[in-house]
């Protein structure tokens, strides 16, 4: 797991800036999986596929279960076989074509700054993005992205009945980007924070004027450092390095200034006009704990310690949509724990995203809740019950709202909810989140150099079961997973349409299909853990 990196208080605010205790230490964020940084300018271009032998075996591709980022994969641990190569031109904002053999056309998409999904020639290609980590005189950890080339990755075909290796190399370089840590302070990430510290601070929160919700202390919080609260948040959280070149910090602040220009440009926009579209065609509010008086939504759950908000939120999402799909409201819910601890696309307890929780539910399978029960604590990747046993399902047409990550728009999510049942959403919540009790929540966080047009920052993956109005004031309704006893019973809402929070920039959607595999998927998956062990 990585250790937290201190930035400068003139490049990102400080999640406790406002607290009236600490308010003189230095920033602090969370690095919860991969060290990389890579967005979609530094991705578009002309790529080489190198591509192993395909087996109907799965492979774990040399990397651990879950991932590890000091055990990342080179190109050396491709196995055996025959290669093939695929020359291909991916474009903006999702185009791929293969060259120069042929003119076959497909899809891609970032994995937020992770790496990339291709899809094309029947083939389904997922790599992230390659990076160094070091150690320099004074012990600082050097963090070197480098997006031209890939870790070794995964491709299957589209039937998901064979799989491989390989690995990416883009024709032109493109330059890499360095992130150091600087000597943290542990008074600001160590030290447990007293009742008179959360109290100080929910007392300056109810105070503000105009807020629209409530605050309060929450007694497990207290004792708690900002390293075991930060955790809980379950994604990356990014920053800015204090020695970042000057030219790096020009250039964003231009991309930014032209962000703002065009938002400046078109209040009345495409997306204005779909929004105003949507909100007239679809039902005014939506809640998918009653519907027609039925419940699709399983129960608040507590994730603990572990960074798991993501897992939670994906295979929520999965078994309400098959709740909804089968109108089964006695199913049984999927396993949290077998995709967290036995997946090598996130990094378990120390993060990841819902594409790619997905993505592994689709290519392994899913099981239920009875297989693997939730443990938030020393989980391991076992499994109490033989899937031989019992109908196969896995998870199917996984998708970022839009079509690829960074076309998201709160006219799609709001769609995608009424049509097709509950999504995951991701924000980046101010740290007085974690005081909610009820009403609005509306963000105070600012936003910082890394709000651009191809990336937008979130730290937190949470369920999405519906949206209203109150008051004249639109909100999404969220199931969060820190327990029941917090905020709305477990739930909260944040204003609708205004990317509070960043909650509409990444949304993430998938369905429930029978595994209709001829091959034991489960089995497959038993002799690639023996591999990566």
């Amino acid at each position: 797991a990585n250790e937290s990196t201190i930035v400068s208080m003139s490049m990102i605010p400080s999640l406790f800036r406002w607290a009236v205790i600490l308010t003189h230490v230095s920033d602090f964020v969370i690095l919860g999986d991969l060290p990389v940084h890579c967005l979609r300018h530094q991705i578009v271009g002309d790529w080489v596929f190198h591509i192993g032998p395909s087996s109907p075996e799965r492979s774990s591709c040399g990397h651990s279960r879950p991932d590890v980022d000091y055990l990342e994969p080179g190109e050396d641990r491709m196995p055996p076989g025959r290669r093939s190569i695929l020359h291909l031109t991916l474009s903006n904002p999702d185009r791929v074509i293969a060259s120069p053999e042929s003119v076959s056309k497909g899809t891609w998409t970032m994995v937020y700054d992770e790496g990339f999904e291709t899809r094309i020639e029947g083939r389904v290609f997922f790599a992230f993005s390659n990076f160094d980590i070091s150690l320099d005189a004074e012990g600082r950890k050097h963090n070197v992205s480098r997006c031209d080339k890939t870790m070794l990755g995964w491709y299957t075909t589209t039937d998901q009945t064979e799989f491989g290796c390989f690995y990416g190399r883009k024709v032109t370089a493109t330059a890499s980007f360095e992130e150091v840590q600087v000597q943290k302070f542990s008074l600001t990430y160590d030290e447990p924070l007293g009742e008179d510290y959360h109290s100080a601070v929910v007392a300056r929160l109810n105070n503000r004027p105009g807020t629209t919700w409530k605050a309060t202390v929450y007694p497990r919080f207290i004792g708690k450092t900002l390293r075991e609260l930060n955790r809980m948040s379950g994604l990356r959280r990014k920053s800015i390095p204090e020695d970042t070149p000057p030219a790096y910090l020009t250039r964003i602040e231009r991309l930014r200034k032209r962000r703002r220009d065009r938002a400046a440009l078109h209040r009345t926009s495409f997306l204005d006009l779909e929004l105003l579209t949507a909100e007239h065609s679809l039902p005014e509010s939506i809640d998918w704990r009653n519907v027609s008086g039925e419940n699709y939504i399983e129960p608040v759950i507590n994730q603990g310690p572990c960074g798991s908000c993501y897992a939670i939120a994906t295979m929520r999402m999965l078994s309400a949509r098959h709740k909804i799909k089968t109108r089964n409201l006695t199913a049984i819910p999927w396993s949290i724990s077998f995709p967290l601890y036995c997946g090598e696309y996130n990094q378990g307890c120390d993060g990841g995203y819902a594409f790619l929780m997905s993505k592994w539910s689709s290519d392994v399978g899913l099981l239920p809740d009875t297989c693997a029960g939730y443990t938030p604590e020393n989980g391991k990747c076992e499994i109490t019950c033989d899937p031989s046993t019992m109908p196969k399902y896995r998870a199917s047409n996984y998708h970022y709202i839009g079509g690829y990550y960074g076309g998201t728009s709160a006219a799609q999510i709001m769609k995608e909810l009424v049509e097709d049942g509950p999504l995951v959403v991701s924000l980046r919540p101010a740290s007085d989140l974690m005081y909610y009790r009820s009403g609005l929540y509306k963000s105070k966080l600012q936003k910082d150099y890394y709000h651009l047009p191809e990336w937008e920052r979130v730290d937190h993956a949470v369920l999405l079961v519906g949206y209203g109005v109150d008051d004249g004031e639109k909100y999404w309704l969220v199931q969060n997973s820190w327990s029941v006893d917090w905020g709305e019973d477990g739930y909260f809402r944040i204003a609708r349409g205004i990317d509070d929070s960043g909650v509409e920039s990444i949304a993430v959607a998938a369905d429930v299909v029978q595994d209709m595999r001829p091959h034991d998927m489960f089995r497959s998956f038993t002799r690639a853990t023996e591999e990566a062990a």
